[in-house]
């Protein structure tokens, strides 16, 4: 199947949406995001990222910045602007408040910049644009881009975000689709509440870029709505062959792109909600079989009473797609 997925709407059950509270408001919620995982970025590409999320963020959304040379968010209207940022604005160039970054990018060096609307966990969705590049001595740099949506962006937004993504900038690979986000400084007892949340949601992702960015040189996100492998990617590990195989299984559409392809797996995004036994269960366990054992795994274990109970249930849940996965018979939080 090579048509593009439509735009359904999502039909979410109240247990995947509802969030227990802590002190000040929710620790966690339900988001729909890209995420894309760039070889390297040039200062036009990151440029071109900011003008990207332009045309799909709302205006009066796009708020705050933060780059790593600030201790904090800075309004974008009554910005705290550092010397090249000044300069920048001097010349007339457009986002003088990311000069520091591109300097970042044309040094080689780290990088953290982002644009957000400053909506907390308990104002529900927020719009987000992250630009990172972590960067290790033996390694080099790690770079991923991630967009965040609330869940009434449509998702044909979000195919039309990763198909222009992966139309114009090298990648590894990407993804898109739900994910939980949780308050950092309450990441135990979020995940807590995570853990029990995806023992029945199958179809939702976790912020873990933390764990997973720095490997995706190397590996595939396990399978999400939406999952772009760049063409080098697949050439480098042997993919192309059983990719391939994937446009003839029914309700799996095939965008091929300037740099990559996207993988459809149904037409919108399903939280696999394990309790209705979804027939698009069998459409990711494909995507995970084409995979061929390069999905992430080793990450350690994560936080949360039901993940530190079970001793393999981070990697469980990453291999959950697998045949023969152990999630489904794994004992834990109810």
């Amino acid at each position: 199947m090579t048509s593009n997925p439509q735009d359904h709407g999502l039909h979410l059950p109240a247990a995947l949406t509802t969030f227990a509270a802590g002190g000040f408001g929710p620790i966690n919620r339900l988001l729909l995001q890209v995420v894309f995982y760039p070889k390297s970025l040039t200062v036009q590409e990151f440029d071109w990222l900011l003008g990207l999320y332009q045309t799909v963020c709302p205006p009066d959304r796009i708020t705050r910045f933060k780059i790593d040379e600030l201790l904090d968010w800075s309004d974008l209207h009554h910005p705290v602007l550092t010397r090249s940022a000044r300069d920048a604005a001097a010349a007339g160039r457009r986002w003088p408040q990311f000069e520091a970054a591109r300097n970042r990018i044309r040094d080689g060096r780290a990088l953290d910049a982002q644009l957000w609307d400053g909506r907390t966990m308990a104002e529900g969705g927020t719009f987000n644009l992250h630009v990172c590049a972590l960067k290790y001595r033996d390694t080099g740099l790690h770079w991923f881009v991630r967009f965040l949506f609330p869940l009434d962006f449509p998702a044909n937004g979000l195919v039309h975000v990763l198909q222009t993504l992966a139309d114009n900038i090298v990648h590894h690979s990407g993804h898109a689709g739900l994910m939980i986000s949780f308050l950092p400084d309450e990441k135990d007892a979020a995940f807590t509440e995570i853990y029990a949340k995806v023992r029945r949601f199958w179809g939702v992702d976790l912020d873990i870029l933390d764990l997973s960015a720095t490997r995706m040189h190397a590996a595939l996100q396990p399978p999400c709505w939406l999952n772009a492998i760049g063409h080098g990617f697949a050439a480098q590990f042997g993919l192309t062959a059983s990719l391939n195989q994937l446009g003839k299984v029914p309700d799996i559409a095939v965008l091929d792109r300037r740099y990559g392809t996207i993988f459809a797996l149904g037409n919108h995004p399903s939280p696999l909600d394990r309790n209705r036994l979804p027939i698009e269960l069998s459409q990711y366990q494909a995507m995970a079989q084409a995979m061929d054992g390069l999905i992430l795994h080793d990450i350690g274990t994560l936080p949360g009473d039901g993940f530190e109970a079970n001793e393999t249930a981070t990697e469980d849940w990453l291999g959950r797609f697998a045949s023969g996965a152990a999630w489904a018979q794994l004992r834990g939080l109810s």
